[in-house]
């Protein structure tokens, strides 16, 4: 891959459930840069941070104001709950899948 594709490359998608795209713009699918770098990795809670910058809407239902994940909120990373990695210190790579997941309750 040459250095311009790797430069396009340095982003994670995140993934917005329907009933949190209206605090996206509408949009279900965002992409979030990477820090630059020969080979960009960041925690997730930075992808959290650069996510509150250009959606603070949705940041507001994704973590509280101390910057904790909501607990009605799940997060996976390339398809594994990231409980069951690092939490929010998971490190995060181009090209990963970051999909966030609100529970829905109802009686």
């Amino acid at each position: 891959m040459d250095e311009t594709a790797q430069e396009q490359d340095a982003a994670a998608t995140v993934l917005v459930p329907s009933a949190l795209a209206p605090f996206a713009g509408g949009r279900s699918e965002l992409r979030v840069e990477l820090d630059e770098g020969e080979r960009p990795r960041v925690p997730l809670s930075s992808v959290l941070d650069r996510l509150a910058q250009e959606v603070p809407a949705l940041e507001r239902r994704i973590r509280d104001e101390r910057g904790t994940v909501r607990g009605h909120v799940n997060i996976y990373l390339d398809g594994v709950d990231i409980r069951e990695l690092g939490g929010v210190g998971t490190v995060v790579v181009p090209g990963a899948r970051v999909q966030i997941i609100a529970a829905v309750s109802g009686g």
